[in-house]
């Protein structure tokens, strides 16, 4: 029975996704264009590719998968604020990255907007958005102590280009990053969120920073960032440690005030996210085979550290292990 409910899930999801991911790209595009009309600047091409990316896709695969449990979808409004997070820490990165903002000044168009002076067009449609957004937030005591965690862990992560960060320094940054940016996101739904749905944000975002970090080996190497995935030694090692994270994610799915029937596409659509990084560790674990360590990665092509999910072995192996963690 199981085995039919979750071919039928995975299949409609896929569909969902895809389709709907279509819709809002189109959505949010118009909402920047309209942005860019009414602050007279432009989105570099870059960072309007990447909100429109990650929009697009989270609130299908995402929003209405944790909306699914209340058997709804994520209505306009709560996608407008969420496409303001997006364009907010788009610009933040930016900001963070390409140091054209100091620190101080980051910390007051966030915490002190009122007495921050804008002087370009990212500042107004940053600050613009930040404020929408903080004109719904119910519960803004909360929300500003995980914007502030926020903050603190952008400006900790500077420290991914030191190589003498220590291991236990890199993981702390690495899960605070992911986790916090993604728990950020369920403040923006009109429903209010459960002690263990916050707990599942969080985790899912820890997850995910761990997955991005598998699939940007390459880049992150070449950029002289150092992450979790392109510093370890022993694959097996770490692939203990990131079905550790899965597990609790799904500790955390399974406490949520719902029938299991109910929750079926939201484990689904989170596991799907999860088995993405056991691919990448598979590949990474044929190159390490037999032996007790990996090489130095710096040594490996990009051919060996791309993980290709269009090839058909890749997504039939993720189907397969979508299936694993979805059923225990």
């Amino acid at each position: 029975m199981f085995f039919l409910k979750f071919i039928y899930t995975i299949l409609y999801r896929a569909f969902y996704i895809l389709y709907n991911k279509k819709r809002e790209a189109i959505w949010s595009t118009a909402i920047l264009r309209n942005l860019e009309e009414k602050y007279n600047g432009k989105f570099d091409e870059k960072t309007f590719d990447k909100i429109v990316f990650y929009f697009s896709l989270e609130v299908p695969a995402i929003y209405d998968a944790f909306l699914s449990v209340y058997k709804r979808r994520a209505n306009q409004e709560e996608k407008r604020r969420l496409l303001y997070y997006f364009i907010c820490s788009s610009i933040f990165d930016n900001f963070f990255d390409n140091e054209e903002l100091t620190d101080q000044q980051i910390h007051q168009i966030t915490f002190d907007t009122e007495n921050f002076t804008s002087t370009n067009f990212n500042e107004r449609v940053a600050i613009y958005c930040h404020v929408k957004i903080l004109n719904f937030i119910q519960d803004k005591k909360k929300y500003l102590s995980v914007l502030q965690d926020e903050y603190d862990v952008q400006v900790q992560s500077r420290k991914q280009f030191d190589e003498n960060i220590s291991d236990a320094e890199l993981e702390e940054i690495t899960l605070k990053k992911g986790g916090l940016a993604l728990l950020l996101c369920s403040f923006y739904l009109d429903n209010e969120t459960t002690p263990a749905e916050y707990d599942t944000w969080y985790k899912l975002g820890n997850v995910i920073q761990l997955v991005n970090d598998l699939f940007d080996i390459y880049k992150d190497l070449k950029n002289g960032q150092h992450t979790l995935p392109n510093r370890m030694s022993d694959i097996n090692n770490f692939n203990q440690f990131y079905l550790k994270k899965v597990q609790s994610l799904k500790v955390s799915i399974n406490l949520i005030p719902s029938s299991n029937f109910s929750k079926l596409t939201l484990k689904v659509s989170l596991m799907g996210i999860a088995a993405l990084g056991i691919i990448a560790i598979n590949q990474l674990r044929k190159i390490q085979r037999s032996n007790n360590f990996l090489p130095n990665l710096n040594t490996l092509s990009r051919k060996d550290l791309i993980v290709d999910m269009e090839n058909k072995s890749n997504l039939w192996a993720w189907i397969k292990n979508v299936y694993s963690l979805s059923k225990k």
